[in-house]
């Protein structure tokens, strides 16, 4: 099926039913960079996503998706999505988003480097009421959960085409694939089950009864589990993946609608649309450890995690934000204003670009003694970087100088270490780097010293 470029965006009545819960996404929170001239803070309208970390949001009544930036937990961005867009899947290197546009029966493809910034760049027919996404873990494919239809529509993402469609269940709405990406899993609302897909061959080997109107499931890192919200009576259930069979049934309260699991697997973060909290499940005993408030109606959770912890990123489909918790600690540590109506968000990361450092020939001063024109250039993609701090050291790691790159990309500097330094540089040449920043990465680079 070849995919519709140059989208337009409509209003539809928008279903009261629970909604798919999208792909959740891990990301380690990075330092970035971005190859330019000089580095710009934060996101220029009308101008490509830069590198960090970006949580997007699918806002079901306002057909739109809200880019927010982690680094400030501000919105950035805000793309036309069709009719009423639920679920969400972002691509590993932070390249492309993909919404189900549940009014139209697509999937819409938003290129977050587009030169005017985030935008639609191809529309996939799928079938009836698409509410769910996921990308299977080298990116390759993208599965597709029809509500309506009870199938999955199956997408191949080199050419934004459907290429299989699976029979799945009735209103199958939540997706999760596990971590080889061998099996896809199916939260099939209507028959209260979870049907099991081999993604070698797109064919169903297992149906696994579970509580009443399942939606948002997760697997575990190591594959091992999946769990399952059942919206529908207040419970989480727990399948052995070994055995395709359900083996605990956690009490969770409410309406539970979305869960996600921690990249170490020790909690399933839950959340409750009844009650406007989430609930911490211990993998360990299958019982619910702590629970913390969000707000209104929280539909879809993603997480991000950093060296420093991880936070929660949850929709308030009643509250039209997103709650961010800081996982150390279960506080509420911000609330972004979004669309209305929000369902489903994935977090990605966009990294930084890379650099080149180019270390030229400095040469042995006597007068003083020292070393003159230590020198680098930076470039990054063949352009040169102005404005950035180059450091310059002997092999072992002794500071010499610290220069700053002008418009050709040049950093330069002398310094008068001394006899022994001074000879040093000379016999073994010197070092010149430059630190990684959310825009740049890091490079090095070995240069010589000639005599006068």
């Amino acid at each position: 099926m070849t995919p519709t470029l140059l989208p337009r965006s409509s209003r539809s009545t928008h279903s009261s039913r629970p909604r798919v819960a999208a792909a959740v996404a891990f990301c380690l929170l990075a330092a970035g960079t971005l190859a330019a001239l000089t580095a710009a803070p934060g996101h220029a309208a009308g101008a490509p996503l830069p590198p960090g970390t970006y949580v997007y949001v699918a806002n079901s009544s306002s057909d739109s998706v809200s880019v927010i930036d982690t680094a400030t937990n501000t919105v950035v961005d805000t793309v036309p999505a069709g009719i009423s867009p639920t679920g969400v899947a972002a691509s590993a290197d932070g390249r492309h988003v993909y919404v189900t546009d549940s009014g139209s029966g697509a999937v819409r493809v938003i290129d977050t480097q587009a030169a005017s910034g985030p935008a639609v760049v191809a529309i996939i027919l799928v079938g009836v009421q698409p509410q769910s996404a996921v990308l299977s873990p080298d990116g390759s494919r993208l599965y597709v959960g029809n509500d309506v239809s009870g199938t999955v529509s199956v997408i191949d993402t080199a050419a934004d085409s459907v290429i299989a469609t699976v029979p799945s269940g009735s209103g199958a709405e939540g997706l999760a694939v596990s971590p080889d990406g061998s099996r896809l899993y199916v939260a099939n609302t209507g028959n209260h089950s979870v049907t099991v897909i081999n993604t070698a061959d797109d064919t169903v080997t297992a149906t696994v009864q579970v509580g009443a109107s399942p939606v948002g499931l997760t697997v575990s890192p190591d594959g091992s589990h999946v769990y399952v919200p059942d919206y529908g009576d207040g419970t989480l259930t727990v399948i052995d993946t070994a055995s395709d069979t359900a083996t605990a049934n956690v009490p969770i309260g409410g309406s539970p609608h979305s869960a996600v699991v921690s990249p170490d697997g020790a909690s399933v973060y839950v959340t409750d649309a009844a009650s406007g909290t989430v609930s911490v499940v211990g993998t360990a005993t299958d019982a619910v450890t702590s629970t913390f408030s969000v707000g209104a109606a929280p539909h879809g959770i993603a997480l991000t995690m950093a060296p420093g912890g991880g936070s929660a990123y949850v929709a308030d489909f009643g509250a039209s934000d997103v709650s961010v918790v800081n996982l150390s600690s279960d506080t509420l540590t911000a609330t972004v204003p979004v669309g209305t109506n929000p369902v489903y968000l994935a977090a990605s990361v966009i990294p930084p670009a890379p650099t080149a450092l180019t270390a030229g020939t400095a040469t042995l001063t006597l007068l003083p003694l020292g070393e003159a024109d230590l020198n680098a250039t930076l470039t990054s993609a063949g352009v040169p970087l102005a404005g950035q701090r180059i450091t310059f050291t002997d092999t072992a790691g002794g500071f010499l100088c610290r220069a700053t790159t002008d418009q050709a990309g040049r950093a330069a500097c002398s310094t008068a270490p001394g006899l022994l330094d001074s000879v040093g540089v000379l016999l073994t040449g010197y070092r010149a780097s430059f630190a990684a920043d959310r825009y740049y990465s890091a490079s090095a680079a070995h240069g010589d010293t000639a005599l006068l």
